[in-house]
Order: C-alpha cells, then structure tokens, then sequence
C-alpha cells in the first residue's frame, strides 16, 4: 500500500476543520470564508485521491513483477513433408533437458507424440538433422540468439516451426528492502523491443550498491561478454548476456556467484522501456568522454548532451566508436544511470512519478513491490539531496573460447579477477557505511 506523506494531509484536514468552524460564526465574512476553506480542502482531498490512484496503477504495472514468459516452439526440418503438431503423432520429438521446466514437461503431455531427451538444445538442433527424431522443442529466445549471431541454426539446417508453447515462470524474491537498509540491485538491460516479459539477452550488466542512510550508491557495470560458469547447465562456460535468454533468475544468479554476494532486487528494461522513461522524465543530461557519431542518429559532444529517448539510447548502446568498445559503453551506461538517478530524485519528478511510470507499463519491470518503491520515494521527499553515486567498471582480457549457447568459439572476455575482488570489497564497503 502507498505510503502518503502525512503534512499535506495534516494541513487538509485543518483547512476543512478551520472552515466548519467559520460556518458557525454568524457574520457573513466569515461563513464565505468557511465555505472557501471547504471547497479547497475538498479539491485537495479529490487531487490527492486521483493521484493517489493514478500511482498506485502505476506502480502496479511495474512494481513486483515475478513472472517471465518463456515461449517455446515446435520445430521441424524446413523440407519436412509435416505441416501441423497432428503429423508428429506417434512420432519422436526431441527436448532439450536444461530448458525443461516441470511445467513444459506438464505442456508436452498433452502432444500425442513421443519424446526423447537430450543434453543441449544444439546437441538437440545436431539430433534433428541427423533425424534422430522428427521434431524438437526449443526457447524461441534461443532460436532468435542464434539467427542474431548469425550462427547458421542449423549446423547447415534450417528449421520451421508448427505451434508455440508460452510457459510462464515466476521468480521468487522474498526479499524485502527499507530505507534504512543497504541493499544490492541488478540492473539488466535487454536487447529487445516490446514486452518486458519474453526472455532475452541482458547487454547491460550493473549491480547498484546502496545505501540509503548515507546516500551513496556505487555502480559497477560487468562487460556482455564476460566469459561466466552459468548457474544453470552444471556450471557451462558462457557470456553473461546469453545468462538473459534463460531468465532473469539465472542472470541474477550467475552475477551472484561471480562476485560471491547476494542481490537483493533487480530491474530489468528493454529499448522500448528506456526509451519510454527517458522521454518521460523530459530527456536527461549526460556526461561523454569521447566525441562521436552514431548513424541515423547525430551527434555526441564530449563534455555534456542532453538526450531524449531515442539518442540516449543509442549513446548508451553505442561500443564501435570507442578503443575499448564495451568498456566504454559500459562506462556510458553508467553515466546514463547516474543522468537518471539524479534527475528522478528530484522533487519535481517524484511528484509526478505516476506519470512516468506509467509511460514504462510492460516495458520496464522490478521485483520491489508497490510499498518497498513508495517508501523509497516518501524518504526522498522527507529527506531532499543530491545522492554520491561513484562508478566502477570491471575488465579482462579478450580472447575466443567455446560458447555454451553458441556451441561454437567466440569472442569472450576473461574475467580480471583483481578487478573482481575490488569490485566486492567496494560493495562491501558502500553496505557498511553508517
């Protein structure tokens, strides 16, 4: 439930008392008076319940977001004679056994066909084409991830799909945050445009340490390729940005065991999500250290741009004009996040923040429920300032290795475990702070 702060609604309720008590008074001036001092505690009575609402909508559209929709699809070889799920009856469909949730598992038993299990959904995609079955049920996400890596899908084999399966997934937090505590949150960024809910690749990768008596968040951004044991798969070495086509929680879960702490909450947005807010919130000022052009979308200053949606997208996205290409966007993005953050602590936009919640519905989404996120903005009210937000960025070193998703060498970034170890100790140090 939304917290309201408690003056204005002192000061209300004074106004329609002090003007009950002027009704009593026999001279006229007076009960014209007692009747203005209703009618203003009315409308503010009505104004603050409509906003009132209005939040409380909003935050629900994002607030406590648990559930992730992960769509799989029946697929066969493109020249199959089979042109519907009817013609695999009795025949054999393949699963891949690290996607398969029990209620997948639950979904296939309505399918009259035979199934058969396998490792990998490449080891899956390689048994198809050897026609060691007929059919294969694989993540959507997957499929797309391997056509936007240009990885021919198919080893040299092109797949059709006949029928979609949508298996909604919660994720579990019980986890809960005041602002009084220290917490960790993980911010991932997708790759996508539309509905927050479909799994995709995380590019962005930030964990915010914070810590609200002392107003100071740290930020450290982990590179998209960092080459990570997934906490799914026996440990598979793969790139952190592949974490997010197996959900948030594994994404959540494998920056837990690489910088060996525990997150509290996530925020998860997608392009239509920043684009959104970011145009909202009326565009934010960024810092760049580096001039540079982005096609089809302008200009970059070094020094300070203000940026709507669209441009500050593509300047947080932005890795090829830069000598250390993802080092750098990761610098950007933090830099973005910090734009943002100041911004939305701001009275002016906390007032309105209904409104700008809104603009992110289904594109934008956190585990923190409706009264962690009130709360949070009633202490930013009670207590105005500008928050110390410090940045921190992790490296390593280049190289192609063997890729779990892909199936295949890649380009991936060891992990420089120096730069990991400091990064813990900084967090550590930000959640201790009195």
């Amino acid at each position: 439930m939304i917290r309201i702060t408690i003056l204005p609604v002192i000061l209300l309720v004074i106004l329609f008392v002090t003007g009950i008590f002027f009704l009593t008074r026999k001279k006229r001036w007076f009960k014209a008076l007692g009747v203005l001092l209703i009618i203003v505690s009315l409308a503010g009575a009505i104004e603050g319940i409509y906003l009132y609402v209005h939040s409380m909508k909003a935050l629900k559209a994002i607030a406590n977001q648990t559930t992730e929709i992960t769509t799989y699809g029946i697929y066969v070889l493109e020249d199959a004679k089979i042109e519907n799920v009817e013609g695999l009856e009795k025949k054999t469909v393949g699963f891949s056994k690290d996607v398969t949730t029990d209620d997948l598992s639950e979904a296939l038993k309505e399918y009259t066909f035979k199934l058969s299990s396998y490792s990998s959904q490449l080891e899956l995609i390689e048994g198809l084409k050897n026609e060691e079955c007929v059919g294969a049920v694989l993540s959507t996400s997957y499929i797309n991830m391997l056509e936007d890596n240009e990885v021919d899908v198919g080893l040299g084999v092109e797949l059709r799909l006949l029928e979609e399966i949508s298996i909604e997934k919660v994720v579990e937090n019980p986890v809960v945050v005041t602002p009084k505590e220290p917490f960790v949150v993980y911010i991932s960024g997708k790759d996508t445009w539309g509905h927050i809910s479909v799994p995709s690749r995380s590019d962005v990768n930030i964990l915010a340490a914070v810590n609200p008596e002392t107003k100071h968040i740290l930020l450290v951004s982990t590179p998209r390729d960092y080459y990570v044991p997934l906490s799914i798969a026996g440990g598979a070495m793969d790139k952190l940005t592949h974490t997010g086509i197996y959900g948030i929680d594994v994404s959540e879960e494998t920056m837990e065991n690489l910088y060996g702490i525990d997150i509290d909450h996530y925020f998860k947005v997608n392009f239509s999500g920043f684009e959104g807010l970011i145009n909202a919130m009326g565009g934010i000022t960024v810092w760049s250290d580096y001039e540079f052009d982005v096609e089809n979308i302008g200009h970059f200053s070094k020094g300070e741009n203000h940026l709507m949606g669209l441009p500050a997208l593509a300047f947080a996205r932005e890795r090829y004009s830069f000598p250390r290409g993802d080092l750098v966007r990761g610098e950007n993005q933090m830099n973005v996040i910090q734009s943002v953050v100041q911004k939305m602590t701001s009275k002016s936009i906390l007032k309105n923040y209904g409104n700008i919640l809104k603009e992110c519905d289904g594109t934008f989404a956190t585990d923190f429920s409706s009264g962690e996120i009130a709360d949070f903005v009633a202490f930013q009210l009670s207590n105005p300032g500008e928050w110390n937000i410090e940045k921190l960025s992790v490296g390593g070193t280049g190289a192609h290795s063997s890729v779990y998703s892909l199936g295949k060498r890649a380009y991936v970034m060891y992990p420089n475990e120096e730069d990991i170890n400091n990064a813990r100790e900084r967090i550590q140090e930000v959640l201790d702070e009195e």
